[in-house]
Formats: structure tokens, C-alpha cells, sequence
């Protein structure tokens, strides 16, 4: 996978994500995007899990969103609409503060708390900051706004702590069950299960992690498990060219390794997550949403994949069933093998089509069904672009390359789809964040 460098992955934010209007109009909402840049590279360089990447995405971005809302007084707070989540600090009345640095100052401070790489964050950190250093504002400001910002981050990291991932840290490895038709360690690597407890994880918006229900999938070696199987295994003779880079194009698997004689190397990607917010940034861009509302943004996004990887990872644990690379090499063909990686969990549902439909929804109801884009995220990583008409035609086509990729059956893209879309529906119809429309 070809890596560049820091510098250049914030020189293509700056200059090729976001159009010259919007750059000359808004640098605020630049130095925003730089700021989700340097979390994201941390958790790749890291191969943070797509789950714990959802959790720090999420945290950081609220975090960012409280501590600068009030920069716009038509935004409102997360506080007591998220679960758990109680008052937080106000600024004091009559006094300046820069919004954006009192932001950037909660989402450091949050971030740093939450990634492993804390070197890391910081040195890149240091080098993105350095493009807010001579801001027009006194030291008095800065320095009340940091504090500010660092006060937020505090309410909002002690609140995190209380979402049950340290506990989930300390329970039990996974045994796969042996039972036939269940979910089995997979090729190459035959890695274990991961965060096969990330159903105890406190969600943001649902009541609980199975609010939403979801039917069954396929009993083993049913005639319709066979046919799935049989759809699959024929799909992966006959890929299109365009049904490959699909494939590749949405693999989004930070677990993917590559062989090289007698050592196994990890191959760099962004988590699906990560993809979305990436996503999300291109839609910020192309809109141009100021601080605030890009803020917004953000932060509902990254509660809408909290949710639903939650939400999802309830459901595949639960089923706990096998992946097509497993069904078709025992009961059909011993030496397929799919176009993709299969990654280190349960087959049903599937995650990309639950979390992908979930974030489309969230970024239709804010920037409206018609919204193109060319999808540019993982151009510094060498994967080249793709264009489209909608978001819901990019998740619809990120579900779908799960099966041209040959890790999931149909039944758990379309039915994690339907999961997605209910999820999105669920946090828009609780969640309000303005007076107005969020535009």
C-alpha cells in the first residue's frame, strides 16, 4: 500500500479535498478537516479496530462540537440527549473566545486520551498546530479558550469512561464455537475474534444495542444457504473490472496482511468508519459549512457509526455465523478463495452495509439526496477515485462490494443495510442540534 508522508496528506486536505472558495471562505473548517486527518493516521498507523475507531472519532468529534458551538447560537448541545451524558461547561458571559481553538483544544486533549500512539499524535499534532499560531486574537484569548476547550474534554472523556470499554478490556478471550455453521478462525492469518464484547458497550442514541430487531439468516446447509453460497463462489469467477475495483476500492479492512516468503506484513488502510468521516469531509467541503455546522456534522456522523457498529456487533456475536471462505471450502470448492481479505469476525450482518447506510442517512438529511461527490479519501494511499450521485448510492455500492469481494452472503449485505437505514432514522428522530435545519 503506498504511504506518504504527514505533511503531504495535509497538503492534499487543504488544497485537493476542499475547493479554492471554500478555502479562501472558511479556514476554520479546513483546520477542522486537518484535525480529523491527524486522529485517522494515528489510528491507521496504529491498526486501531474499526469499533475502537468509531468510539475515538466519536468522543473527540462531540468534544470538538461542544466546546465550539457556541460560536453559532443556533446550534444546540448534546447534553441530555445522548446517554449518560449530563450538563457540560458554559463560557462566561461577557468575555471573547476563539471558537475554534477552544475546540481544537477539547478535541486534542480528548484524542491524546483515547489513541495508543500518543507520540505519534503529538508530533503531528505539533506540525498541524502550527497553522493556528499566529491567529488574530490575544494571548488572553488563546489562553482562556484553551482552558475553555480542556474543560469540555474533561466532562466529556469522564463521561466516556463510563461506556463500559475498560471493562471489556479485562473479560475472557473468545473460544469459536464448534458447532457446524458457526463462525470459525479464517485464512490467511486464522486471527481471533475481534471485540466479541462490543455488544456491552453503552450506545449514544439506542435504548440498547438489539432495540432494533432483525431476522435470521439462512440455517446452514438450507437450500438457501447453498444458493448464497453458490451466488457468491459464481460472482468471483466472473468479476467485472468495475465489480473488482469496487471491491478493493471499499475493502476498508485494517487487518489485512500480505505474505512475502516467511513474513507477514500488515498492509495500512482506513477503517470503514474512517472512510465515512472522510466522506463527511468531502461533503463539508464542497458545501461549505462553517465551523459550527461542519461541526455538527462530524459529530452526528461519528454517533451514527458508534451506534451502529454497537448495534451490528450485538447481531454478528449473537449469530455468530460463518463466513462464505469457510462454507465454500467445506462444502464446495477445498481451494477458493475470495477476492478480499476475509476480516477476524462473525459473517452476518455485514458491518460495511450496517455502518455505511447508517452515515448515509445522516449526511442526506444534511446536505439532501441529489448531493455528488467524488470520493478522493484514500488518494494519499494510492487507491484511486471514485464518483458519485448520492450517498446512498455510495453505501448502497459499499454494501454490494462485500459480496463482489467474497466476504459476505447477500442476505447479511441487504438485511445490514435495512439495520443501517432504521439506525440512521433512529438518531435523526432523537437527536436535535438546531433550531434550524442543519446546513
Amino acid at each position: 500500500m503506498i504511504r506518504f508522508s504527514y505533511s503531504i496528506l495535509i497538503s492534499l486536505l487543504l488544497t485537493v479535498v476542499l475547493p479554492v472558495s471554500s478555502r479562501s471562505q472558511n479556514r476554520d473548517q479546513q483546520l477542522t478537516a486537518g484535525c480529523l486527518q491527524v486522529l485517522s493516521e494515528v489510528m491507521i498507523h496504529d491498526i486501531t479496530s474499526p469499533l475502537v475507531a468509531s468510539r475515538d472519532y466519536a468522543y473527540s468529534m462531540i468534544a470538538f462540537y461542544e466546546a465550539a458551538r457556541y460560536g453559532d447560537s443556533t446550534y444546540l448541545s448534546y447534553s441530555g440527549q445522548l446517554n449518560g451524558l449530563g450538563p457540560l461547561p458554559g463560557p462566561q458571559r461577557g468575555l471573547e473566545y476563539d471558537w475554534f481553538i477552544a475546540g481544537a483544544a477539547a478535541f486534542y486533549k480528548t484524542g491524546y486520551a483515547l489513541v495508543f500512539s500518543k507520540d505519534l499524535f503529538q508530533k503531528q499534532w505539533d506540525s498541524l498546530s502550527r497553522q493556528w499560531k499566529d491567529r488574530p486574537v490575544s494571548a488572553e484569548v488563546k489562553a482562556r479558550s484553551v482552558s475553555f476547550g480542556e474543560q469540555t474534554a474533561s466532562l466529556i472523556l469522564a463521561w466516556a469512561k463510563g461506556d463500559n470499554y475498560n471493562h471489556t478490556r479485562t473479560l475472557a478471550r473468545y473460544t469459536p464455537s464448534r458447532q457446524e455453521g458457526r463462525w470459525q478462525q479464517t485464512p490467511p492469518d486464522y486471527a481471533e475474534a475481534i471485540e466479541p464484547y462490543w455488544n456491552q458497550i453503552r450506545p449514544m442514541v439506542l435504548a440498547s444495542p438489539g432495540v432494533i430487531s432483525m431476522p435470521a439468516p439462512a440455517a446452514y446447509k438450507s437450500p438457501r444457504f447453498m444458493q448464497e453460497c453458490k451466488e457468491v463462489l459464481e460472482t468471483s469467477r466472473n468479476l467485472s473490472r468495475d465489480q473488482t475495483w469496487m471491491a478493493n476500492f471499499w475493502d476498508c479492512n485494517p487487518f489485512a496482511t500480505q505474505t512475502v516468503g516467511h513474513l507477514m506484513y500488515s498492509i495500512k488502510k482506513i477503517s470503514p468508519g474512517g472512510h465515512w468521516m472522510g466522506i463527511t469531509g468531502i461533503a463539508v467541503g464542497k458545501s461549505g459549512q462553517k465551523l459550527t455546522g461542519a461541526l455538527a456534522t462530524y459529530s452526528l456522523v461519528s454517533v451514527a457509526l458508534f451506534d451502529a457498529f454497537i448495534a451490528c456487533w450485538d447481531e454478528k456475536f449473537k449469530t455468530n455465523y460463518i463466513r462464505p471462505v469457510a462454507a465454500i471450502q467445506q462444502l464446495m470448492v477445498p481451494n477458493w478463495d475470495p477476492q478480499l481479505q476475509t476480516p477476524p469476525f462473525p459473517e452476518y450482518p455485514s458491518g460495511h452495509s450496517v455502518i455505511s447506510m447508517a452515515s448515509a442517512a445522516v449526511l442526506t438529511r444534511i446536505f439532501g439526496d441529489g448531493f455528488g461527490y467524488q470520493d478522493t479519501v484514500e488518494k494519499a494511499y494510492g487507491v484511486e477515485s471514485r464518483s458519485f450521485t448520492s450517498f446512498n448510492q455510495a453505501a448502497r455500492e459499499a454494501a454490494i462490494s462485500r459480496l463482489y469481494g467474497g466476504i459476505h452472503f447477500r442476505e447479511a449485505i441487504e438485511n445490514g443495510s435495512a439495520l443501517g437505514e432504521k439506525i440512521g432514522a433512529y438518531i435523526l428522530e432523537k437527536i436535535r442540534l438546531r433550531k434550524g435545519p442543519l446546513r
